[in-house]
């Protein structure tokens, strides 16, 4: 499917133009891999995030370094209260200023490995859009690089909120349905520009190597660039559907919800060709929404404990509801760090083997018709909020 210039445009903020300067600017990518040996199958995330880079263009700044950086000799000084202890100095606690390119396993054993670039490290090549961040490639149609990150230097740099392992990437990527719609704010913007996106290559990962195959599966991609994180970050997608009612897959079907904005969810979708579309910074009476993310009581769920998805849509012409679960010993839990620094973080809660259904009716005259009733499988599910940190 060939993309329309506006969203290849869009997908571009912040790396190309003058409004380059925003304060978070993410690209998220995600897919599944068949391992070559055992055929296990696994999902994974890639991201590029931009975090302030042109505050310290030719040097990473993380806002998580070590508060004091002193030696042994100056710490035994400062135990016996010598005048030495008095020249000791915490290191000043400043906005991070990088960009990050992480790449990560979520579902079964979920990790992510995390690498670090300056502004100076990274060249963009306008037409075609292509980008290179250090020995990294992101473009329009393309995706490749290496991290290496050793046991010593994880123990060393808990600062890069990253695990120990290996992982390389060559992948080539093509959107089948797009969405320039999501959330569009003058500080705050959301869009699954790839809602449906076919991904095709190889990811080695600590050894294991995966083929990701187009035919066989499933891909999503989005972008995002605010201000500040939101009080509370939810996020559920997915493009693995089948239908309760015919019994047949939906090939053709796929939706992203995103919050919180404005104590709202926007709600992207298309099945079999017809979108159903509610973005958040439209007119509050245009619809309502009710999305929560609580665990299962026990007594509901004896095996095995798990979290619950909830989100229902309610408007003049739709109402939709949307229940995903996950079980909790699926969950990656990551911290993102906030733009502003001063140690505040997003703690967010990840899985990508979500399950549930999704039921859609329709309002005629006074009565619901059901449109469909589908089984969900391998949704992406994601809960955060935001916490604050300590000068």
């Amino acid at each position: 499917m060939a993309v329309s210039k506006s969203i290849i445009k869009k997908s571009r903020f912040g790396y190309t133009n003058s409004k380059k300067k925003a304060n978070l600017n993410r690209w998220r990518f995600f897919f599944n891999g068949i391992e070559r040996i055992s055929g296990t199958e696994t999902k994974f995330f890639l991201e590029m995030e931009m975090l302030n880079p042109w505050n310290s263009p030719s040097e990473v700044q993380l806002g998580f370094k070590p508060r004091i950086n002193i030696s042994a000799d100056d710490l035994q000084y400062a135990l016996a209260g010598t005048q030495s202890a008095e020249n000791l100095v915490s290191e000043q606690i400043v906005q991070p200023s990088y960009t990050v390119v992480r790449i990560g396993i979520i579902g079964n054993s979920p990790k992510q490995l995390c690498a670090y670039h300056s502004q100076d490290e990274i060249s963009i090549t306008p037409k075609p859009f292509s980008m290179q961040v250090g020995n990294k490639i992101f473009s329009e149609n393309k995706l490749s690089g290496f991290i290496n990150i050793s046991e010593e230097e994880m123990q060393k740099h808990p600062e890069f909120f990253s695990e120990s392992g290996f992982a390389k990437w060559d992948l080539s990527y093509e959107i089948q349905k797009d969405f320039k719609e999501g959330y569009n704010q003058k500080t705050e913007v959301w869009f699954p520009f790839g809602i449906k996106t076919l991904f095709s290559g190889v990811v080695s990962f600590d050894g294991a190597e995966y083929i990701i195959d187009s035919k066989k599966g499933f891909g999503y991609t989005e972008r995002y660039w605010t201000k500040s994180y939101p009080d509370e970050w939810f996020h559920i997608s997915s493009t693995t559907m089948s239908s309760l009612i015919s019994g047949k897959t939906l090939f053709n079907s796929s939706f992203a919800v995103q919050g919180t904005f404005e104590d709202r969810v926007s709600f992207i979708s298309d099945f079999e060709g017809s979108e159903i579309v509610f973005t958040a910074d439209s007119s509050k009476r245009r619809y309502s929404t009710v999305f929560s993310c609580i665990q299962t009581p026990e007594s509901e769920d004896m095996d095995e404990n798990k979290l619950h998805w909830s989100v229902s849509i309610n408007s003049k012409l739709w109402v939709i509801d949307i229940d995903l679960f996950c079980r909790i010993k699926d969950l990656y839990n990551r911290t993102l760090e906030a733009p502003e620094g001063n140690r505040k973080v997003m703690s967010v809660v990840q899985t990508g083997t979500g399950v549930g259904e999704i039921k859609l009716f329709k309002r005629i005259r006074n009565d619901l018709e059901q449109i469909e009733y589908a089984k969900i499988t391998k949704a992406v599910c994601e809960f955060g909020h935001t916490e604050e940190g300590t000068v």
